[in-house]
């Protein structure tokens, strides 16, 4: 019986043709991330401008479903660069999927510019951009506010034992060695644990009492008790930080400046238990109330149109597609190479989640916002 005929998938040379007015986007708009990707749609298509009635938009935006899997981005990847001859894509991903996504872009050489966390992506290749504040800058911008700000040269940590966690600890080592400072201790707790009550004993060298008669010593045992180091980073997420935080108030640890990554960024911050975190600082690439005119211009843009404060996933898909067309606002960029080129070349963007350049790696080099607890609400500080 004669064997059916498998094609291979053609892959185009960058300088074939491409529909330069035309951008390719890979959002999960179905499965567990189906709300992100929403609102990403929304953010892009608000700065295209496509729904103006008044002025029709020159721009073509084709949106491509990423669901839950790596074979269904670089389908889609796929589809976009070669069926559609996208000039370039913009792509959300989960860390999972982001080095396939990056691979096929690579293979299939399409300009991808991908809103992920994941470290080393653009590792693919030349056709691979990165706009994320990546875990590595959060870590910089954080250490350096930490020792020029708050005058902190010795830290310790708490940690989830996860990948995360792990990764965290490793770049603050990192960070605050090249500074001249210490990490005193690093200290890792289970992911599923509710009381930090060992991990608390060994952060403060037993000095805490674990009898209730805490409370009834005098006041001067009550002060805050004296630990070797001035700051404390948590790397995780904001239920599990209200509890550590809780927790080290009962024991009378105190006077520590707290710190955090991105994922302290949520609505739940500033609900219960948002008194144990007044004065922590952390970092992310965008607030709603921040100080910029870029920030407070895509708010007020973004509220009228769809009548709800935008978050960090819209902020960073609107400056994504925004840094795109103005690129593409230049008549003389035809080929997906030019369009590389003018991207490694933009300098200083202003956008709604602050200056945007791309350096040499092809990751956005972003100035975090410094955000802090102040009066139970969140506020920008730098």
């Amino acid at each position: 019986a004669r064997q059916p005929e498998v094609k291979s998938p053609v892959v185009l040379p960058p300088s074939s043709p491409v529909n330069r007015n035309t951008i390719g986007c890979i959002f999960p708009l179905t499965g567990r991330f189906g709300d992100a990707g929403g609102k990403a749609l929304d953010a892009v298509l608000l700065t295209a401008e496509i729904f103006d009635q008044r002025f029709p938009s020159p721009w073509k935006i084709i949106v491509a479903d990423s669901g839950d899997s790596a074979e269904k981005i670089k389908e889609a990847v796929a589809y976009l660069a070669d069926q559609k001859r996208v000039m370039a894509i913009i792509a959300i991903s989960g860390t999972a999927e982001a080095n396939d996504a990056a691979r096929e872009a690579q293979k299939r050489q399409v300009p991808l510019i991908m809103i992920a966390s994941k470290e080393g992506v653009t590792e693919a290749g030349e056709y691979v951009f990165q706009h994320f504040l990546t875990p590595t800058q959060q870590i910089e911008a954080l250490t350096k506010y930490a020792r020029n700000t708050l005058n902190v040269g010795i830290f310790s940590v708490l940690y989830p034992q996860d990948d995360y966690g792990e990764e965290m600890v490793r770049h603050l080592r990192s960070e605050v060695q090249k500074t001249g400072g210490k990490v005193d201790k690093a200290i890792p707790y289970n992911k599923t644990q509710t009381d930090f009550t060992e991990q608390i004993k060994t952060l403060t060298g037993n000095k805490i009492e674990t009898s209730e008669t805490v409370y009834a010593t005098t006041q001067d045992a009550q002060n805050s008790l004296s630990v070797g180091f001035e700051a404390l980073f948590i790397p995780d997420s904001v239920l599990r930080v209200k509890m550590i935080t809780s927790q080290l108030a009962f024991y009378d640890v105190k006077g520590l400046k707290l710190l955090g990554p991105s994922l302290w960024h949520s609505p739940d911050l500033t609900k219960k238990g948002v008194e144990y975190l007044e004065g922590a600082s952390f970092v992310d690439s965008f607030l709603v109330n921040g100080f910029l005119p870029q920030t407070n211009d895509f708010v007020d843009i973004h509220y009228s149109a769809y009548g709800r404060e935008p978050g960090n996933i819209e902020a960073l898909s609107y400056d994504t597609m925004e840094m795109v067309l103005s690129i593409l606002e230049d008549q003389q960029i035809k080929t997906r190479a030019e369009f590389i080129r003018a991207l490694l070349a933009l300098e200083g963007f202003p956008g709604a989640t602050g200056s945007i350049s791309f350096g040499g790696n092809r990751v956005a080099q972003k100035g975090a916002f410094i955000l802090r607890v102040q009066n139970g609400k969140i506020e920008q500080v730098k």
